[in-house]
């Protein structure tokens, strides 16, 4: 049975990143997007089938507690995870009384969100072989070059490599990361863990 997710997040990056990977991790799940509580109110009228809300609380048209219970009363039926980047005590108290079912920094890796997603849905772990095929030794250089936003051409320079041998590379990147382009793969990468410690993420054309 396929499961309905909202993210509702007015920092697109994020929200796109978390999209993004969730689709590549959980492809039965289906993903909405929301970058504001006026939209995310808007998609729970639309899909009354909605399973799970993933909410930041703090957005541009609405702040704090409120944003949940907003949402609680649109979709009462709705599991919902709260992903927040400020943690408060006194919040976390409100949230857990309004019915989050979790409420969790969003300095949290991406397994652990995954992890009490799945929880939340009820959903089982992916077994081994649903693992993205492994980028080569080669594939990584390429990719981590990617990520410091290097041309295809600057690529070429540093590795000693055609620029027909970079494109191949990259095509493979895309394949094996389930993506289409160069600011998909590295959002795939960061939040798939492929990025070397301390590589500042760009984003690409």
């Amino acid at each position: 049975m396929t499961r309905t997710v909202l993210l509702v997040d007015d920092h697109v990056l994020f929200r796109e990143s978390l999209a993004l990977l969730l689709r590549q991790r959980l492809p039965d799940l289906r993903v909405l997007e929301a970058g504001s509580l006026h939209v995310a109110l808007r998609q729970c009228e639309l899909h009354p089938d909605l399973d799970l809300v993933v909410l930041d609380l703090m957005l541009r048209d609405s702040r704090g507690a409120l944003t949940l219970e907003r949402l609680r009363q649109a979709r009462p039926d709705a599991v919902v995870v709260v992903v927040s980047g400020a943690m408060d005590a006194g919040l976390t108290v409100e949230v857990r009384r309004l019915g989050a079912r979790a409420f969790l920094s969003k300095d949290v890796g991406a397994e652990e969100l995954l992890e009490v997603m799945r929880r939340a849905l009820m959903m089982p772990a992916p077994a081994a072989n649903d693992v993205h095929e492994p980028l080569s030794a080669r594939q990584r250089e390429v990719l981590d070059r990617m990520i410091e936003g290097k041309s295809n051409k600057a690529i070429c320079r540093e590795l000693d490599l055609s620029e027909a041998t970079v494109k191949t590379h990259v095509q493979a990147i895309f394949r094996k990361l389930d993506v289409n382009t160069r600011t998909q793969a590295v959002m795939a990468a960061i939040h798939l863990g492929l990025h070397q410690p301390g590589a500042m993420p760009l984003t690409v054309g």
